[in-house]
């Protein structure tokens, strides 16, 4: 018997499966378009963790403006919007930097 999870969707209108697609990148620091990650690997990482297509969970990301697409050899992904990213990933509970921290 196979066991469906339910969809949740967050405050910040993203699912928790694109919230962690949004972590791996924003961990892996892909924030300009020479830093993409690569969607192959990305979807061998997601296979087991996410309850969606992966295909579904690139788009609601693409489509909400959190991520573009680089096409070059490979298909890769960066954060387009890091504010914005870094304000869903913080509401939410994921670790994320606030800024630099300097001393005095």
């Amino acid at each position: 018997m196979k066991m469906i999870l339910p969809i949740v969707i967050m405050s910040c209108s993203l699912s928790f499966d694109a919230l962690l697609v949004l972590n791996i990148l924003y961990s892996n620091r892909c924030f300009r378009d020479n830093r993409g990650y690569n969607s192959k690997k990305l979807d061998k990482i997601l296979t087991k963790k996410i309850s969606a297509k992966y295909e579904d969970v690139i788009k609601e990301l693409i489509s909400h403006g959190y991520i573009t697409q680089i096409k070059k050899k490979d298909i890769k992904y960066f954060i387009s919007d890091i504010p914005k990213a870094i304000y869903a990933l913080d509401s939410h509970g994921f670790s994320v930097t606030k800024g630099k921290i300097r001393k005095l």
